[in-house]
């Protein structure tokens, strides 16, 4: 559930917004040099800030700072079980950067990602592994057999 009245958010909205503008900039710079006027380098960044822009804008808005409430309840970072679980994912972070070598991309990949699954969806391990298969099998034909990519192969595999 979002807060509402929320200052951090309310901040990147309009940290988004001006980063948006400045990639309009950047767009309407580019398209001096298009040939057409809606196919180009321009285009992605023209879409890109206008993305920024309007969903910085509706951040603003239900983020905007209205009546002075009382503060809710300071809490610490991550209490109790949290914070085991923000343990986990560091320690399964460092654990997947060294199964890269040893196994090869798409096996840590998919252990990894069950893993993540598991942890931070809180989804049961047949569904954690399901999920782990459909995206190791996605990024594997999007990246090695449509571009052409390999992925770093392990020492055992």
């Amino acid at each position: 559930m979002k807060r509402p009245h929320n200052r951090a958010d309310w901040i990147g909205a309009l940290i988004c917004m001006v980063i948006g503008v400045m990639i309009s900039l950047e767009a309407y710079r580019l398209q001096a040099y298009a040939q057409y006027m809606f196919a180009g380098d321009h285009t992605l960044p023209a879409i890109l800030g206008f993305f920024f822009v309007m969903l910085g804008g509706v951040l603003l808005v239900q983020s905007y700072p209205g009546k002075a409430q009382a503060a809710p309840p300071r809490q610490t970072f991550a209490p109790g079980y949290e914070g085991t679980r923000v343990l986990y994912a560091w320690l399964s972070l460092l654990l997947y950067a060294w199964l890269i070598g040893v196994l090869g991309y798409l096996l840590a990949t998919a252990l990894a990602s069950v893993v993540f699954f598991m942890l931070i969806g809180s989804y049961r391990w047949y569904v954690a592994v399901f999920y782990s298969l459909l995206l190791t099998g996605a990024m594997y034909t999007v990246f090695v057999l449509w571009l052409q990519l390999p992925f770093p192969g392990g020492d055992l595999w």
